[in-house]
């Protein structure tokens, strides 16, 4: 037998490899495609997430007040923070809220530069009151949409909840 025979294969018995290899070669470059389009596009920029962040709500039934202190997590900037009591914002002709130092008539003018750990807020609710079962939000927006970042009920016989 010569080695010349052993090498040489019929046609019908050749693998497809040189098919299998254009077909991966598409896909890869197809896949590059999509992602170096995605980040010269910016798409991956265009979505915000609300910061992350925790808040204790202290009540305060003698004064009628609650006040909101962030405990940790991203800054917030106070721009695109709303408050909102029972569902209705502030600002709203329905409510209007004190804030504790009086400087301010939103959340905006009353925090001095971002909302970070350990500034807290003190409101209440002139027009109706803050009493029980009262419900206290902290949103944040941003375009569009709106996050719910912090909400509190107020107890029915409680001072303090921190969620």
């Amino acid at each position: 037998m010569k080695l010349q025979n052993l090498l040489d294969t019929p046609d019908d018995e050749r693998a497809v490899s040189p098919v299998i290899g254009v077909i991966l070669m598409v896909a890869i470059t197809v896949i590059l495609a999509a992602v170096i389009g995605t980040f010269v596009l910016g798409l991956g920029d265009s979505v915000e997430s609300a910061p992350q962040a925790s808040f204790n709500f202290d009540y305060s039934q003698s004064s009628d007040s609650v006040t909101i202190t962030h405990r940790g997590g991203d800054n917030i900037n106070p721009e695109d923070v709303q408050l909102r009591i029972n569902g209705t914002s502030i600002g709203d002709s329905t409510v209007t809220i004190d804030f504790e130092s009086g400087s301010g008539n939103s959340f905006a003018e009353e925090v001095d530069g971002p909302f970070s750990a350990g500034d807290s807020v003190t409101i209440s609710d002139t027009s109706n009151g803050i009493g029980a079962e009262t419900q206290i939000d902290i949103v944040f927006t941003s375009g569009d949409r709106n996050s719910i970042i912090g909400s509190f009920e107020v107890p029915r016989s409680s001072s303090s909840f921190s969620p």
